[in-house]
């Protein structure tokens, strides 16, 4: 590490031993997170060679048999980094300030992601975050507190976690649901839910005033962690948790309920994919199972992954007619031909494999974007920023971001759930999970990736796409 940055890490380490400090017989609050060194508006820009080095770890591993090859870039990218700020606490409970869920690109290049402090959801105290990037200034803003959208009550739930989708609607209105720890146990008598709060919520951020409500309640006693929105209809589709697992839409024109399959129909339930017709395709009872809304019902398709519970991260619908993925367990990409019903699988993701939950297609349909390694696995491969090329199959690596930001900014950051690109796909969009480095990482933080979330715009170089 250099002189200068170790100096600038020390002063940081200091600034948060000192935020701790007990000042006669009151403490002063917890600061949380640590400053940035560097940072302008809490934002920091690096770029450097240490982005295109490959870690000792990987390369031991691209040699070892079933290993798929891989190239690095030649050129780093520039990358934006800023951690979710205005955090009450340190949330030092095993977990701590985490991200679960996909992320929106709004159609005027906001960005939106969420956060929460996997807290003490059925006691009430816990809390959920939603934060808008602004590509313009620079600048990561929190701009929803959830616990001022449902008002805490003595006994009532609290949400822990932004699991399911975030995305914009027809109305240009950002839309989200919340959960709590684990979704399943919102059935169980220590939840004790409320008529303000009787189970999961879809929520309606309010870009032009800066208000988000209650748009609708999901089914009392019930939750979800996964969704997407079908822009084109106007329709929202989540999985129903606590009460076996079922497909759930909703129209947001009118706020009716389209469809709920039966209980358990459901199987992997992390994952389902949106058809250009609007169709469903979702991981059901020995393979691949539709929702056509021309029957308005589910059916079997004769497509089923092997030696997988199914689909863990899927794409839209390409022009040409296919959806894109990572199996669960397997770890591999795939190609899924709806009107053909035909499913490929394309070989490992990474190395031999890295449990990846989201992927992305760029708007060329050129590339696939992933980060392997979504639960904390990403940091023993350096966290790697994954460019797989449709048309050949390599996978080239645009970087490595753990070292970089380790040895500049004491942060390491680890898996992610949420993955975009820009308009014009020269930007990828990262809320990652992550963990402060040694210097200033808090007694009762892990070094396992979570803790320390942040939010990355990385800007790919023109010669690498």
């Amino acid at each position: 590490m250099k002189r200068s940055t170790w100096l600038a890490v020390q002063i940081v380490a200091l600034s948060v031993f000192l935020s701790r400090l007990v000042v006669g017989a009151e403490a002063v609050e917890e600061v949380w997170p640590p400053p940035l060194v560097g940072a302008e508006n809490g934002t920091v820009t690096l770029k450097t060679d240490l982005f295109l080095k490959v870690p000792e770890q990987v390369e031991a591993a691209r040699h070892k048999e079933g290993a798929v090859p891989f190239t690095v870039a030649q050129t780093p990218p520039t990358v934006r980094l800023a951690f979710h700020g205005r955090l009450p606490n340190l949330a030092l409970n095993g977990t701590g300030w985490t991200s679960w869920g996909d992320i929106c690109v709004a159609s005027d290049g906001r960005v939106y992601c969420g956060i929460g402090d996997h807290g003490d959801d059925a006691g009430g105290h816990g809390y959920c975050f939603i934060y808008a990037w602004d590509p313009e200034a620079k600048v990561l803003e929190q701009v929803v507190d959830m616990n001022k959208v449902v008002k805490p009550q003595e006994g009532q739930p609290a949400w822990t976690k932004v699991h399911a989708r975030i995305d914009e609607g027809r109305d240009g209105k950002i839309y989200f649901s919340c959960t709590l720890n684990d979704g399943n146990s919102a059935k169980y008598p220590r939840f004790h839910w409320t008529e303000e709060l009787p189970g999961g919520q879809l929520y309606q951020f309010d870009p032009r005033t800066g208000q988000a409500v209650v748009f609708a309640n999901l089914p009392p006693k019930r939750c979800t962690a996964t969704s997407i929105l079908d822009r084109k209809r106007n329709i929202w589709w989540c999985n129903l948790e606590a009460g076996g697992n079922a497909l759930w839409a909703l129209d947001l024109d009118t706020k009716e309920v389209l469809f709920k399959a039966p209980d358990g129909s459901m199987g992997m339930n992390r994952n389902f994919a949106l058809a250009a017709d609007g169709s469903i395709y979702f991981n059901g009872k020995d393979g691949i199972w539709k929702y056509d809304p021309k029957k308005n019902d589910i059916a079997r398709t004769g497509s089923a992954v092997p030696n997988s519970p199914g689909m863990r991260s899927s794409t839209r619908e390409s022009k040409d007619g296919y959806i894109y993925g990572m199996t669960m367990g397997t770890n591999e990409v795939f190609r899924y031909a709806p009107a053909e019903d035909e499913l490929e699988l394309l070989g490992t993701n990474f190395l031999t494999g890295g449990y990846t939950t989201v992927c992305v297609l760029s708007p060329d349909e050129r590339f696939l974007y992933y980060l392997p390694g979504a639960h904390g696995g990403a940091l023993r491969m350096g966290t790697p920023v994954v460019q797989y090329e449709i048309a050949t199959g390599q996978r080239k690596v645009i970087a490595f971001m753990a070292e970089a930001f380790e040895v500049h900014h004491d942060y390491l950051p680890g898996g992610t759930y949420g993955v975009k690109t820009n308009a014009d796909g020269s930007i990828l969009y990262v809320n990652f999970n992550g963990h402060a480095g040694e210097d200033i990482r808090p007694e009762g933080m892990s070094a396992g990736g979570f803790g320390l979330s942040a939010f990355a715009a990385i800007h790919i170089p023109a010669s690498e796409r």
